[in-house]
């Protein structure tokens, strides 16, 4: 591995710090590292599934975590359908290569649904549709698993009048005490 024109030192581990738009390239550089020996305290492979919005659905699916009812279609023959297969409206539409809550929109009936979906499929962009869970209220856990123990956890909670609890879309966060089933959940 190279760095402005000079090979680097062999590391024992590294901490990847990569941000959302260089993913690609970024879990390449944690490869060669990965192949030259090096610990990464987060594999590539953890990396890319964890940007891939459907790959992580996937597979937190198939451990039988509880998640909202989700639909991807690169072209919906029929929106109203695909929309009906998540319960109807109000739904939540993500742009899959979305962060921080960029690309996230709450549609609220139906109609607004439809055109939204239109406008992101004629931008040629790929999308999730997701069941609205209004009895979240606009918050969620996060949790910091280690092995097989969580380590920290705490909520998120949107600002008022808006539904994403992202930090960045002026959320905010405090230290939580899970139950024995979230715990579970978590690791």
């Amino acid at each position: 591995v190279r760095y402005q024109g000079k090979p680097l030192p062999r590391y024992d581990a590294v901490i990847p710090r990569i941000g959302a738009s260089v993913t690609f390239y970024g879990t390449a550089v944690v490869r060669q590292f990965e192949m030259m020996g090096t610990f990464s305290i987060n594999e590539s492979v953890a990396i890319s599934r964890s940007r891939d919005k459907l790959r992580s659905l996937q597979l937190l699916s198939r451990k039988g975590i509880g998640l909202p009812r989700t639909g991807f279609a690169r072209h919906p023959d029929n929106i109203p359908d695909l929309l009906k297969n998540v319960g109807g409206a109000p739904v939540v539409i993500k742009l899959l290569e979305g962060t921080q809550g960029i690309g996230v929109v709450l549609a609220d009936t139906q109609k607004a649904a439809e055109s939204i979906i239109e406008a992101f499929m004629g931008l040629k962009a790929n999308i999730l549709v997701q069941e609205y869970i209004k009895e979240a209220g606009g918050a969620d856990i996060r949790c910091l698993v280690i092995g097989d123990k969580v380590v920290a956890a705490m909520k998120r909670q949107a600002a008022p009048g808006e539904f994403r609890s992202n930090l960045h879309r002026g959320g905010s966060a405090e230290l939580v005490r899970l139950s024995p089933a979230e715990r579970k959940t978590a690791v």
